[in-house]
């Protein structure tokens, strides 16, 4: 199945997903372990990540107690030529615009890299990592312009797969590490 087929039918199932408690629950479990993460990977490093929600785990949570720590917090601004950089949040919402697709970014234009990136996506493969993104390719750009970068993502587990229903192309970076938002199995 093309990427772009695979999108058409996993966007709906997210945003179904939404509507559930197990979406409520499985961000909140994600997000804190995103958190905890980042305190014990890099505890003083730069954040990279997209103001997210909708059909996304919201990180505005993660953003404020990202700032309420003195953490530095990054999110990306995106261009018409498809490139992006990363320009720093103090967490004045007057700082962001929304664009075209939606998505509230930074209105200044500076250019950071951070030490940590949060990589958005659709889906997410267990074991190798390997990702599907919204499709314009900002990220794997980004991410293979700055192979040093830390990555992690959270997802949910509509968003996980054990094997990859989409084309796995040479030029998709996998995450080095997933946080998944599912429940710990009880045997």
């Amino acid at each position: 199945m093309k990427k772009k087929d695979f999108r058409a039918l996993q966007i709906p199932r997210m945003a179904e997903f939404t509507k559930t408690v197990a979406f409520k629950e499985e961000s909140q479990r994600v997000q804190q372990k995103l958190l905890d993460y980042l305190s014990t990977t890099a505890p003083h490093g730069s954040v990279g990540l997209t103001m997210a929600g909708g059909i996304e785990v919201a990180t505005a949570p993660i953003i404020e107690t990202l700032l309420a720590a003195k953490r530095t917090v990054l999110l990306p601004k995106t261009f018409a030529d498809r490139s992006m950089h990363f320009v720093a949040y103090h967490g004045d919402t007057k700082e962001l615009a929304k664009t075209d697709y939606g998505i509230l970014e930074p209105l200044a234009d500076a250019y950071e890299v951070p030490d940590i990136i949060v990589v958005p996506g659709v889906a997410f493969v267990r074991d190798s990592h390997a990702r599907v993104g919204f499709g314009a390719g900002y990220y794997d750009r980004y991410l293979a312009a700055h192979p040093d970068r830390a990555t992690v993502a959270m997802a949910t587990s509509v968003m996980t797969f054990a094997a990859p229903p989409w084309p796995v192309q040479p030029h998709d970076i996998p995450v080095q590490t997933l946080l998944l938002g599912e429940a710990p199995k009880i045997e």
